[in-house]
């Protein structure tokens, strides 16, 4: 790239403090599970932005510079192959290339690129906005551009994905600083004597202190300030759970209703509070093949604070799979006869989930991976007490497309668990009775009520079932209970509707207040059975579901499900999350006008809830449109300004010259009048009837250099050529 004069200390000095912005793009990425090979990639671009930058400091054309940046990229791509396992060759290298260019020429999409082919076109992209980057810094002195970016970047990362940035937005704050303090020193040198290359000393040394002086008092006073606040960890997340938070985060801060959540399964194990009205989706989340239609259990949850559920994992053994599963602790099930259930996944699966079956997994048949298909062994976690098992998988870890379980189907006869009687385990009495200290007194009143009369056990939890199918509604237009409010209370007393999630938490809550051992359990509905294919089930992220076991002494854990329109002994007529269908025919134009009143109530709701930043918006917007009608009349030397600053590293020819004098001319005209016929410059000039001295002076001195420029009597020197632009400027400003 052209340098012009810039010495080459400075040039490095710039690539330098570039060097840190770009590491400010990086760094900040790596908790992001964004790459099967991150780390390597990491340290891949690290090397290749610095060998980029380097480059453009020292080569001093871009004809020389465009077949190194290629050469260098292709090597730094070959590096990365390498690292990610695959063979690097040039011969290997060449025909993936070439693959890929007849798949995008058969298929016409980039989707159909391989990952190599990808990481090619992402580090051309990185090298030429590595390119663009330095040459405006060095040839322009610009970076504000690219430093603001910079800081939006960092921004969003904090706002969007809840990355911990403070140190980052430190950091560049100092990198800008630096970097303007540097691209101002051409500035400087273009104020020293005319056809001279070098500045005062004094004048670099003042600046050179005063710059140091600023960015330390900035950097270390900011800080200090952030060293006083508690810092957040910086969590490991995928790239999904990041899409996702940044789905929510818009939601939440657009909508005027509350965030509303998309029903399926929670694999990321972070449990919120429940009562977060539910949007209906249809994508299918995996296949069965059963013999029996079922329910497809996934975990079990024994603590209720009264705003959400969790599990104690203190009695989780791990082992691998395939294999047997040992009995689970408290289970009086075992023994019973078992199914064989095969799942495949419609997206294979790269984080750990859990085993969903139709029962209590037994036995784990097989374990498919990506891509061959093939059963080998995989880690897993098994919550004796809870009944479940969990497949363990790490980051870089091969997919898993499905499984095949052999489960034990609990025996829900009637008959027989009415007859049951017996104390139950101390264990499953200390962990499943447990309720919070604060569960408001009515909600124990109306557990009596309901069970008053009711003589086994079995008739105790069909009487609290029955009445929550009988008087609750149901709906996934929900809310988030009030801070300090019960989310049982508030469902059975004042809002009375609700989903599967409160009718389930509720029947659970009920029955251990009435000293029944009852867990949560979470998984899906059995799906609907494909058209023609009998004994498969299509399962949906609709689908998504959740229910209650109860302890028999003599049966174990047995399920129910309070929620209306569904039952646990045959396939459902409606899974609790069924989506309600918009009307259609004649009512569609009613349903858009009702769309169309709710989005008005929902931004004038919006601006109501931020009054005082739309007040402040309101007013910056009226400054600025004041400061834009002040500046029309200044619109025409746009120009002229943009010749002097933004484009003076490139010496000016005699016609940018010339029509940097037509704002001068215009400005005289509308003051004192157009030149008469056959008057000269100089007569013209020294015709005016100006009394300051110094725009006399400035008048003569640009009536001069614009005879010299317009009658061709030979080049001006640089400084002279940048004192004359500045003249015009001054003089059509003071003039005007």
């Amino acid at each position: 790239m052209e340098t012009g004069k810039d010495p080459l200390w400075f040039r490095l000095g710039i690539s330098a403090l570039l060097m840190g912005l770009f590491m400010e793009w990086i760094v900040p990425l790596q908790p992001l599970d964004v790459l099967s090979v991150s780390r390597e990639w990491f340290g891949v671009m690290y090397g290749f932005t610095a060998m980029l930058l380097l480059l453009g400091a020292f080569c001093p054309r871009l004809p020389l510079l465009a077949p190194l940046y290629g050469l260098c990229t292709l090597l730094f791509w070959a590096d990365v192959i390498a690292k990610s396992g695959e063979k690097a060759g040039l011969a290997s290298m060449l025909s993936v290339l070439r693959q890929d260019a007849e798949q995008l020429a058969a298929t016409g999409r980039f989707s159909a690129l391989s990952q190599d082919a990808r990481m090619l076109v992402l580090m051309v992209g990185w090298a030429l906005l590595v390119y663009s980057v330095q040459s405006l810094a060095l040839l322009r002195s610009s970076i504000l551009l690219f430093a603001g970016a910079t800081l939006l970047y960092l921004f969003c990362l904090e706002t969007l994905l809840g990355l911990s940035v403070y140190g980052d937005v430190i950091r560049t704050s100092a990198l800008v600083l630096l970097l303007q303090g540097m691209v101002h020193f051409s500035r400087l040198r273009e104020r020293s004597l005319p056809g001279s290359r070098r500045m005062a000393k004094p004048e670099y040394g003042r600046w050179g202190g005063s710059l140091a002086a600023v960015v330390l008092t900035v950097v270390a006073g900011s800080w200090m300030l952030g060293s006083l606040a508690e810092p957040k960890p910086a969590a490991g997340f995928s790239l999904q759970q990041a899409a996702n938070r940044l789905a929510n985060w818009v939601q939440s801060e657009y909508g005027a209703k509350e965030a509303a959540a998309m029903t399926g399964y929670n694999l990321s194990g972070e449990e919120e509070d429940m009562g977060l009205p539910l949007q209906q989706s249809s994508r299918i989340y995996f296949t069965a093949q059963t013999p029996v239609p079922t329910y497809w259990r996934g975990e079990t949850f024994s603590e209720y604070n009264g705003r959400k559920w969790s599990e104690p994992d203190a009695d989780v053994k791990t082992g691998y799979a395939p294999g047997v599963i040992a009995e689970q602790g408290g289970d009086a099930s075992a023994g019973l006869a078992t199914i064989t259930q095969h799942v495949s996944f419609e997206q294979p699966l790269r984080q750990s989930f859990p085993l969903f079956g139709g029962g209590r997994v037994a036995e784990i048949v097989d374990m498919r991976l990506s891509p061959g298909g093939s059963a080998l062994p995989a880690a897993i976690e098994r919550n004796v007490g809870a009944g479940t098992v969990k497949v363990v998988l790490d980051g870089g870890q091969t997919q898993i497309e499905g499984y095949t379980v052999k489960v034990a189907i609990p025996d829900k006869n009637p008959e027989r668990l009415k007859r049951e009687s017996g104390p139950d385990p101390l264990a499953v009495r200390e962990r499943y009775l447990q309720l919070p200290e604060e569960l408001p007194q009515r909600v124990r009143d109306l557990a009596k009520e309901m069970t008053a009369g009711a003589g086994s056990r079995y008739d105790r939890v069909q009487a609290v079932l029955n009445y929550l199918k009988e008087h609750e509604k149901y709906t996934l237009d929900t809310r988030v209970p009030p801070a300090g409010t019960d989310f049982v209370d508030d469902f059975l007393f004042e809002t009375r509707a609700g989903y599967c999630n409160h009718f389930s938490t509720a029947m659970a809550v009920l029955l251990r207040s009435e000293g029944i051992p009852a867990r949560y359990v979470k998984g899906f509905a059995p799906g609907k059975q494909e058209v023609g294919q009998e004994g498969t089930y299509l399962v949906s992220e609709g689908d998504a579901h959740s229910w209650v076991e109860v302890y028999f002494p003599e049966s174990g854990w047995i399920p129910f499900d309070p929620t209306p329109g569904i039952a646990l002994t045959g396939g459902a007529s409606e899974t609790a999350s069924a989506f309600r269908p918009a009307a259609a025919g004649g009512h569609v134009l009613k349903a858009l006008a009702g769309t169309a009143v709710d989005g008005l109530r929902s931004t004038l709701a919006f601006m109501l809830r931020h009054a005082a930043w739309f007040a402040v918006g309101a007013a910056l917007a009226g400054a600025l449109a004041l400061a834009v009608v002040r500046a029309l009349p200044w619109l025409g030397l746009l120009p002229l300004w943009l010749r002097l600053y933004a484009t003076r590293r490139r010496f000016p020819g005699r016609d940018e010259l010339i029509q940097s004098a037509r704002p001068v001319w215009r400005a005289l005209a509308r003051r004192f009048g157009a030149a008469p016929a056959g008057c000269t410059v100089r007569e013209y000039i020294r015709s005016l009837p100006v009394e300051q001295d110094e725009i006399r002076r400035m008048l003569y001195d640009f009536a001069a250099d614009w005879e010299m420029i317009a009658y061709d009597e030979g080049p001006m020197e640089r400084g002279r050529c940048i004192a004359y632009l500045r003249r015009c400027l001054r003089i059509s400003k003071k003039v005007a």
